[in-house]
C-alpha cells in the first residue's frame, strides 16, 4: 500500500487557517500582510504541487459582478491579494482591515529577497522583446518563455499549448501574463489538470516594470495610491475606458456591500479551504 507523501515546507505553510480569507465586493481576499506573504513564497519549491496567486483589483471585482462564473478561478487560488488602494480604502469605511499588496511591489521583493541564482522561472505571455529584456536584467536565473497568440481563451490549440508548456517546463515560479481573466482561467485549468508543479502568479504589467520596459509612478504617487493615474497618463488610449467604466460599478458594489453587511463589517472568515497536498 502506498504511503502518504510528506508535505514540503511550502505545502505545510499553505494550511488554510494560516491565511484567513474574507469576501468583499464579491471577491475573495486573504488577510495576510506583505511580510507573511514573502515568508510563504520563500518556502516554495519547484517540486511543490501546482498552486497559484490571484491579485484582484477594481477591474477584477467589477468583472466578477458581471461574470460570476469567474469566481471559482479566484476561490481556487492559494492566495488572493488586494491589488488596489481603492478597494483597501473602501474596506476601511466598513471596518475591514484589508492588507494592500501591490503586485509589482511584491514581484520586486520576490526578485530581491526570495529568488536565488539558478532558480528556474517560466513566463506565459512574454513576447520576444520582453523575454530578451528579462534575460538581460536577470541572467542568474534559468528562463523559459511561451508567447501564445491573441485570443488565447478562444483558441483550443493555443490553450492546450499553454497547458503543455507549463507542465513540460517545471519552474519554481510561473508568471501568467496573458491578461485578466485569461490568466486566472488558465491558472485554474492548470490546477485542475494536475500535471504541473510550482507556484504561479496571475500578473499584469509587473514583468514589464521589472524588465525596465515601463516606468513606475514616482514614489509620492505610489504612496498616495495614485499609481493608476500614472499608468493612465502613460497609456490613455488603452486604459481610459477601463478606468472610467469601473468607477460607477465599483460605487454600486460598495453601496450593496454596505446595505448587506452594514458599516461595522465583521471580518468573517470564509469556509476552510483545502490545503495544497
Amino acid at each position: 500500500m502506498p504511503t502518504a507523501r510528506s508535505a514540503s515546507p511550502a505545502e505545510a505553510a499553505r494550511e488554510p487557517l494560516a491565511a484567513p480569507r474574507i469576501k468583499f465586493l464579491g471577491a475573495p481576499f486573504d488577510l495576510l500582510p506583505k511580510d507573511a506573504v514573502l515568508h510563504r513564497l520563500k518556502a516554495c519549491s519547484p517540486a511543490d504541487r501546482f498552486a497559484y496567486v490571484a491579485t484582484p483589483n477594481v477591474d477584477h471585482v467589477v468583472r466578477l459582478s458581471r461574470q460570476p462564473d469567474l469566481l471559482g478561478a479566484y476561490e481556487a487560488a492559494w492566495m488572493c491579494w488586494c491589488d488596489s488602494h481603492q478597494i483597501e480604502r473602501l474596506g476601511k469605511l466598513v471596518g475591514l482591515d484589508l492588507p494592500h499588496l501591490n503586485g509589482t511591489d511584491v514581484m520586486e521583493r520576490l526578485f530581491a529577497e526570495v529568488l536565488v541564482p539558478g532558480d528556474t522561472l517560466a513566463v506565459v505571455g512574454a513576447n520576444a522583446a520582453l523575454g530578451e529584456a528579462l534575460q538581460q536584467h536577470f541572467p542568474q536565473y534559468r528562463w523559459h518563455f511561451h508567447a501564445p497568440p491573441m485570443g488565447l481563451a478562444h483558441n483550443p490549440l493555443a490553450w492546450r499549448a499553454a497547458l503543455d508548456f507549463v507542465a513540460e517546463h517545471p519552474a519554481r515560479f510561473v508568471f501568467l501574463a496573458v491578461g485578466s481573466p485569461q490568466s486566472e482561467r488558465l491558472a485554474l485549468a492548470i490546477l485542475e489538470e494536475g500535471r504541473s508543479c510550482g507556484t504561479a502568479f496571475c500578473i499584469g504589467a509587473a514583468l514589464e516594470f521589472l524588465a525596465g520596459r515601463k516606468r513606475r509612478a514616482p514614489a509620492l504617487m505610489q504612496t498616495l495610491g495614485l499609481e493608476w493615474l500614472h499608468r493612465l497618463l502613460q497609456e490613455p488610449r488603452r486604459l481610459w475606458r477601463r478606468y472610467a467604466g469601473s468607477l460607477l460599478p465599483l460605487m454600486l458594489l460598495f453601496l450593496r456591500e454596505v446595505r448587506e453587511n452594514g458599516l461595522r463589517r465583521a471580518q468573517k472568515v470564509m469556509p476552510e479551504r483545502q490545503a495544497r497536498s
